[in-house]
This record gives structure tokens, sequence and C-alpha cells, in this order.
């Protein structure tokens, strides 16, 4: 991609030489050529001039990347950026026009009229706040600062492109809701007059009815389903689901797994824990005979932290012969699991781990306990196909700003996206209900083929177990990866990565998952 005059790339190379096919002049001062090539993108480098535009060739010098971590996560983001291709780009330079381009990036060009009035919005900016849980997160995965980075790097490269309406996207406040003090913190951004909206993904969402109440666009992920729900001004970014019905991607996990007889685990303390408990419990009933799969053991009743461990409720799991087991517990409880299971020689046994995906550090210090394991994904997996997707952009961005690649990043990226989105389509005199009614026009968001399609004009209260196509998604879908020498591979095709059902009414029968994609 043509950012600010460079092409960016994620590694090192020796610089780059292409052919340019020279394009006609568009009527008016300026001339217009084109470029009409395909390089991968681990070659491209070096800086375009409209001086170098119709000549025969254009040599790049090597542009050095920014520095990259050693890590894991490292490698594996170069794996995956060094498969993207440039199809038929097209650029136009035009004297001192400004280089104003259509679809999205118009959204960055042209006037911005003042908004007096309107909070976080001044000329320069549309300022937001990311509100989440930092270092009291007990669940031993990172939260609010992956969340905050997948925002900002989403808004620079936005910011790239000229922002929106003639104006910067801004994270202003980072904001440590400490795990106790989410409404607390949510009343304060309601009364903070330099916060236009929020991102929030917190373990508690007590200030989430306060945000919605206060017209606040609020932009969230499944987590915080229940406080989400039948509020117009809360997004969340795949609808809001309802954690407890029938859901096939639960017996479509068992069938990838070879699974027949299925344990599920929960926490007593956690209604989302025995929420999920439920659904897959749901799920075998409403689907199992069919499908061949059946329930042998379901706790929701766990207490939090395993004090006592995991062996009695796995020794059962063994004399009911369960060979795959799916849970509502958190990374913790999930390496306990794993370690009892390997203990009482049942380490071929397969878990769904609930959470965890693209954490690379994660996997690869529990490499040897967790190989084989599935893991499942509502946001499009790193390792499918990126090209015709915001994937590729992601990628680059996050690694444009530095940032560790994790699944709340991901998450953070399309909920900033959703924000750009209802910004472009409220137009450039907007203020928060402006934006808050064209996101709910909006009937088909996918984020650039990161979700499975959603209707926001619909999709804010949950379905329900008799109901799950009114409110319900067209079709039920996940993605799965699975947990292989301490990284993850895709489960299925990396041009349809996800399986997908039509979402029917009770009692419609099983229907087996197909591949799918989306744009």
């Amino acid at each position: 991609m043509l950012q600010n005059g460079r092409w960016r790339t994620a590694t090192d190379h020796p610089g780059f030489k292409i052919d340019v096919e020279s394009g006609t002049s568009l009527p008016g001062s300026c001339p217009t050529d084109k470029l009409s090539f395909d390089v991968n993108v681990k070659d491209w480098g070096g800086v375009v001039t409209r001086s170098d535009v119709g000549n025969d060739e254009i040599e790049g010098p090597a542009h050095p990347a920014p520095q990259e971590r050693p890590t894991h996560t490292a490698r594996r983001r170069q794996r995956v950026l060094a498969s993207v291709t440039a199809l038929g780009l097209v650029l136009a330079a035009c004297g001192n026009s400004g280089g104003d381009t259509d679809g999205d990036d118009a959204a960055g060009s042209g006037e911005s009229p003042s908004l007096d009035g309107v909070p976080g919005v001044t000329d320069e900016a549309i300022n937001f706040a990311v509100l989440s849980t930092g270092e009291a997160n007990p669940l031993g995965y990172c939260l609010l600062d992956c969340l905050a980075d997948g925002v900002e790097a989403y808004f620079a490269f936005r910011n790239s492109e000229g922002g929106v309406h003639g104006r910067d996207l801004v994270v202003s406040e980072v904001v440590d809701d400490e795990l106790a003090n989410n409404q607390v913190k949510a009343l304060e951004l309601i009364e903070n007059p330099d916060v236009f909206a929020v991102v929030s993904v917190p373990l508690t969402a007590t200030g989430f009815a306060d945000l919605g109440d206060a017209g606040v666009p609020l932009y969230t992920n499944v987590v915080n389903a229940a406080e989400s729900a039948g509020h117009e001004s809360i997004f969340q970014i795949t609808g809001t689901p309802c954690l407890s019905c029938p859901n096939p991607t639960h017996i479509q996990a068992a069938l990838l797994a070879e699974a027949t007889t299925v344990g599920a685990l929960g926490y007593g303390v956690s209604q989302g824990s025995k929420d999920q408990v439920a659904s897959i419990a749901a799920s075998v009933e409403e689907w199992g005979e069919e499908a061949g799969v059946e329930m042998g053991y379901s706790n929701d009743d766990l207490p939090f932290g395993l004090p006592n461990g995991l062996g009695p409720e796995v020794t059962a799991m063994k004399e009911a012969g369960v060979d795959m087991i799916m849970t509502g517990l958190d990374q913790n409880g999930t390496m306990t699991l794993k370690q009892e299971l390997e203990r009482q020689g049942m380490g071929d046994v397969r878990v769904l781990v609930p959470q965890g995906y693209a954490d690379t550090e994660f996997v690869t210090e529990n490499a040897e306990l967790l190989e084989g394991d599935l893991m499942q994904t509502y946001v499009r997996p790193i390792e499918a196909d990126p090209e015709g997707t915001q994937m590729a952009d992601f990628l680059e961005w996050m690694d444009e700003t530095g940032a560790e690649i994790t699944d709340l990043a991901l998450h953070g990226w399309v909920a900033a996206d959703l924000a750009y989105t209802g910004l472009v389509a409220a137009g450039p005199e907007f203020d928060r209900q402006s934006v808050i009614d064209a996101t709910n026009e909006i009937t088909d968001y996918t984020g650039g083929g990161m979700l499975v399609p959603v209707d926001f004009s619909r999709q804010h209260n949950p379905p329900t177990a008799e109901d799950p196509v009114t409110n319900g998604p067209v079709q039920r879908c996940a993605a799965y990866v699975r947990i292989a020498d301490g990284d993850f591979e895709l489960v299925g095709d990396p041009g349809d990565p996800w399986y997908c059902t039509e979402t029917t009414e009770p009692g419609s029968g099983w229907s087996e998952l197909t591949p799918t994609d989306f744009e």
C-alpha cells in the first residue's frame, strides 16, 4: 500500500524494481498515470513520487523496516505478510490538488466543518477512550493494553489516509477499570467533554448500562453480551449473541476433532462460564444424535482458581469415555485441566481451548500439553487467505506501530473499524446520535472480511433458544485453528476459513457446516 509516498513493508529487503505502464492524462492541469503490477509484499521498498510515474521503470533503494522484536509472533507475522500480493494498484498523482481518492479514502478528504458542542470532537481530531481491565485481570491474559494496541493500529492506518471527515482518529484516554471500578470509570467518561466514543472489553461491564443510557457510542465484543443487550448505542462487533443457546459450532468442533463423547466444564461464579456449559449441553441435545455426538459429563459449578484441582472431574470424564472437552475456563484453568489429563493418561483427549488465539507466548510455553488442541474464533483467522480483506492491513499496521498480535488486538481493530464505518456513514456534520443511527442502518457489516455479516438493525437483542432467527445472524459460523508445534494452523480451506450453516428454527435438524468466506 502507498502511504505518504512510501511503499510500506514489514520485512527487510534489497530494494525493488518494477515496470510501469504509462496511462493517459485526464482532462485538466495534472497528468495521471497508471502503475500495473503484481509484486510480493516482502519486496516492496523505496519511494515513489509523481515525477517517477510514466518512467519506463522505478527503482527503490533498500528501505530498512522498523526494528522487529525477535519473537515467535514476529516470525509468524512475517510469514503471513510475505504471502500478500498487491494486484492492479492504481496510483493517481495530481499537481497541488491533494490527491483526492474515491471510496473509504474520500472520508479523509475535503472540508471538515466545525462541530461545536459535540463531545470529543475538535477541528483536528475525534477522540476515543479505551476502557478495560489492566493488571488487576485475574485471568492470565492481556486485556486493556492489547485492546488498545488494536484500536491504535487501526487509527494509525486510517490517519495515514487522511483520517475521517478531515480529522484524525485518536485514542485520547486509556482507562483501567481496576476490575471493580468499571461503572465508576464509565461515569467519569460520560462526564468527560473530550471523549466522543468508547471501545471497551472489561471483565465486569457494570458501567455499560450507564454509557448506553447516556447515548455514548460503545463498541465491544461477545464477552459482554448480557450487558450490551437492548442498547441501540452499544455495538457488539458480532451482534449480540445468546451465550446459553444451542450453537452448531460446538458440534462442528467435536466433528473436526473426530470426537463422539463431549465433556463440559465451567466456573460457578461466572454466568458467562455457566452459559457456555449450558450452550454445549443444549447443542448436543439439539443435534447430537444426528451428528453422532453425545454428552458424557458436565459441571458448571467449579470454584474459580480450581484450588482443589480437577482430579475427580477428570476421573469421571475418563469413566464416561469423554474424548473431547469444551470449557468456559480461563487460560490458567485450561492448563490445570491439561495437566490433570496428562497425569491420568488422557493426554490424547482434545480440548477446545476457550482463550489464547494468536497468543503465541501462551501456546509456545505450553506447546507439548496443547499439541493437537483446537481453538475457535469469530474473527477471521490470521492463518486464512488475507486477499480482499483487512487482514493484510491489520498485520501491516500492527507491525508499523510495534504492537504484539493477540486476539484482543484483533477485536480492537474490528471495533475501531466499526466506529470508523459509522462515522463515514453519518457524514461530515455528525454527532453521537447520528453515528449511532447510521451504524444501526448497516445490515451486512463484515469489517472488511474480518467477521461473519452482522445486521445492526436487528442484532442488538440476543436471539433465544425458542427463536434463534429474528435477532440472530443469517448464518451460524466459526473458524477453527489447531495448535501444532507451538503455533497455530488453520483447520480447513484458507480461502473459505469459516464453517457455516443457515440459522434455522428449533427442530429443523442437523445441517453440516460448510466452508465459507466473506468480504
